[in-house]
């Protein structure tokens, strides 16, 4: 009698790329989920920032105001103030409509069917993936590489871009590409909390960019440290969940992703205590002075 054979499934086979049905632009899925992809476009934008960053650079007048210096007023071209309060809107509406699918999404595979907790958490059956993470997660992915267009407002105003934006930006493109390449669940975690963030985020920036000064700037910044620790501490969740990841490429999308936002959650800190550790302390003197 003839005993069958069993042989273990390679790695190519496991975590083989799979098109993602109804996505815009397919015919370059392959191109944007190849790795080289991600990481040739980001360096290239890091060495371009690093090149074309002034060595010094005028405050935005938020900083400026936030900081208590007297930064200089300067005319601003109509059509770049345009372009700009456009590209800020148009970031705001389509976060809002990521959020709202990607909470319906969650709501329908996790609440209102009947399966246990831990393989809805896990998406075991890829409910959640194929009913709307795969979708709305692979345009958020390619959303990141339009918001390379962040940097480049702010250096043409003259102003320079931190490591926190450079950093920002270039790890989110290669991070979001390891969720949406190896299908792995936690990156809703990324996909909810920023397009929220963002929603109010690109709001913010369109009402200042037309000389509107809405306050919570500080708040803001407090809400996206937030989502950083939070959002950290649900997907290190997944790698202890049992029968959770169950590729290398999914273990390792979570761990790019957990690397990636410890150092982004410092610079963020750092740059709240520098903002507005100052003004804090400024008026704290002012309210003893009185």
């Amino acid at each position: 009698m003839a005993q069958a054979v069993h042989t273990m499934p390679n790695l190519e086979e496991i975590d083989k790329l799979q098109m993602i049905p109804g996505v815009p632009f397919s015919q370059y899925y392959e191109f944007f989920m190849d790795w080289k992809t991600p990481i040739v476009i980001a360096g290239a934008y890091a060495l371009t920032i690093h090149l074309l960053n002034p060595k010094t650079g005028k405050l935005s007048r938020v900083e400026a105001k936030n900081r208590g210096v007297a930064e200089k007023s300067s005319k601003s071209n109509p059509l770049m103030t345009s372009f700009v309060f456009l590209h800020n809107l148009a970031l705001a509406i389509y976060s809002m409509i990521t959020f709202y699918h990607m909470a319906r999404g969650i709501n329908r595979s996790w609440f209102q069917r009947d399966i246990s907790m831990h393989d809805a958490y896990c998406d075991k059956d890829e409910y959640l993936w194929n009913d709307s993470l795969g979708y709305w997660g692979y345009i958020f992915y390619l959303s990141k590489f339009y918001e390379f267009i962040d940097t480049a407002i702010i250096l043409s105003k003259g102003r320079r871009s931190s490591l926190l934006q450079t950093y920002h930006h270039s790890g989110a493109v290669l991070t979001m590409w390891s969720g949406i390449r190896y299908r792995a669940t936690p990156i809703w975690i990324f996909v909810l909390f920023n397009s929220f963030v963002h929603s109010i985020m690109y709001c913010y920036y369109a009402a200042t960019c037309i000389g509107l000064h809405p306050p919570g700037k500080r708040y803001l910044t407090s809400i996206q440290i937030s989502q950083f620790i939070i959002g950290m501490s649900l997907a290190v969740s997944y790698l202890f969940v049992p029968s959770c990841m169950d590729t290398p490429g999914q273990r390792f999308a979570v761990s790019l992703n957990v690397g990636y936002l410890l150092p982004l959650t410092y610079l963020f800190v750092d740059f709240a205590r520098r903002t507005y550790g100052k003004r804090i302390a400024a008026a704290m003197a002012s309210k003893k002075a009185n």
